[in-house]
């Protein structure tokens, strides 16, 4: 019964890889290579996979605060394990707020500003379980979620970007249009119709419909000069979907795609940081809509897609597989940091070469725990082995700007195994079922 989230891409990526001149040309540059490399064969395959990320319970906390000076503090429940989250996290602030958050800190426990709690099992709980404890307005299926399942870019930056997001509507845009429309007649914005959804950040400076472009800085300290929202704690859940909640916010009641909120208003610009600090105020939701219980059953909406090209040759004498390059096309919505991406492309893509032909363990009591394995027995990839300086890849652009970033730690690993498979097999004409593909199973098929 599930239903996948936004436009499945995948069919994009098959489209380009058929026009890949790696595949178009396969036939001759099979033919020209092996007549100038004797003793070796030569193979072209493909593979395509569509990855899921997220565990049906993603949580997290993320405050966000903007000092008189415009300087932007971020804390979150995230971990960082090595995939480049605090980067990306404080990336994900410039949407609303112009600029990348400078005062960071991470795997933040306690949240005494917005205190919530929970019970239950947001796996196994029953549908009567949940609409029982939800009554309780700081109750949520879960607190926080572990650093795993390529959660980050996705689930992590949402509650940023949400923090982010009240700061602006309910603080930097009521100072952006008293700062447009003071002034003899009404200021500059007098002539105009000037709509939040026109805002922009332009080369660091906010503007909307012709209006002059205004700095962080000099927003901020209007914002709290006006007593406006600077600072926002903010809870979300997913199960395969985002909760939301309404949140009465001045006069206004706000639904928004979270389910805990904490806000902290200016005091006016000359203000402490400390005095800041310790004006937070928990708002009350005064109605939550938690995703039913029975979308854990449904299945996964949330996905990723990749394709790998592997070109490759094998030495006949020896069975050993020499990779020669590889493309791979990915889709993963909106990039927070190129840098990244690459990153996790180039790592993740060593690492499934690896398992296609390399990382060997035996079973049983010759396996790890004999005590005799180490490197030296467990062959990762080498620079030399993973087309370090011939390897490339093309990120799909987004659809729209407003496209989410798209976990994708996990999806890079995976095509290139199975595109070396079938290129093994174009070379060979024979298809293995097991991996890796040792010089010593090549042998043996070429016996």
């Amino acid at each position: 019964g599930t239903v996948p989230a936004g436009a499945v891409r995948a069919d994009e990526i098959l489209r380009k890889a058929q026009k890949h001149s790696l595949w178009v040309n396969r036939a001759r540059r099979k033919k020209e290579y092996e007549a100038s490399h004797p003793g070796r064969a030569y193979g072209i395959g493909f593979a395509c996979v569509q990855k899921d990320f997220g565990t049906g319970a993603e949580s997290s906390f993320a405050k966000v605060e903007i000092s008189p000076e415009g300087r932007i503090m971020l804390r979150h429940t995230g971990t960082e394990i090595g995939t480049g989250m605090s980067t990306s996290q404080a990336i994900a602030c410039v949407r609303s707020l112009g600029s990348p958050a400078t005062d960071l800190g991470f795997a933040i426990t306690d949240w005494p500003d917005l205190p919530m709690k929970t019970s239950g099992d947001p796996y196994l709980m029953s549908q009567s379980d949940q609409d029982g404890a939800q009554v309780d307005p700081q109750w949520t299926p879960a607190l926080a979620s572990p650093a795993s399942a390529s959660n980050s870019a996705f689930y992590y930056t949402h509650t940023t970007r949400e923090a982010c997001r009240v700061i602006f509507q309910y603080g930097l845009w009521p100072a952006a249009l008293a700062l447009w429309g003071s002034g003899t007649g009404g200021g500059q914005a007098a002539p105009y119709v000037v709509r939040q959804e026109d805002a922009r950040w332009e080369h660091g400076l906010l503007t909307a419909n012709g209006m002059q472009g205004l700095s962080l800085a000099q927003l901020a300290a209007k914002a709290h000069e006006m007593g406006g929202v600077v600072g926002a704690v903010v809870h979300g859940f997913n199960r395969w979907q985002w909760a939301e909640a309404e949140f009465p916010i001045g006069n206004t009641t706000a639904r928004l795609a979270i389910d805990g909120l904490a806000l902290c208003f200016g005091e006016g610009a000359a203000a402490s940081a400390a005095a800041q600090a310790k004006s937070y105020r928990a708002i009350k939701r005064a109605r939550v809509y938690y995703p039913p219980v029975q979308r854990n059953n449904a299945g996964v909406t949330y996905y990723s897609a990749m394709g790998s090209l592997a070109e490759l040759a094998i030495n006949l004498a020896n069975g050993e597989v020499e990779l020669l390059n590889h493309h791979s096309i990915i889709e993963c919505g909106n990039v927070l940091s190129e840098e990244l991406v690459s990153g996790q492309i180039q790592g993740g893509i060593a690492m499934g070469i690896g398992h296609a032909l390399y990382e060997y363990l035996p079973l049983y009591e010759d396996g790890p725990g004999n005590g005799t394995w180490n490197f030296n027995r467990y062959h990762l990839p080498r620079a030399k082995e993973v087309a370090l300086w011939s390897q490339s890849y093309e990120v799909l652009p987004p659809l729209s700007e407003t496209d989410p970033p798209k976990g994708m730690a996990e999806v890079v690993m995976i095509p290139i195994v199975g595109a070396i498979v079938n290129g093994v097999a174009h070379a060979i004409g024979h298809r293995f079922s097991t991996l890796p593909l040792t010089p010593e199973k090549i042998q043996e098929a070429l016996a």
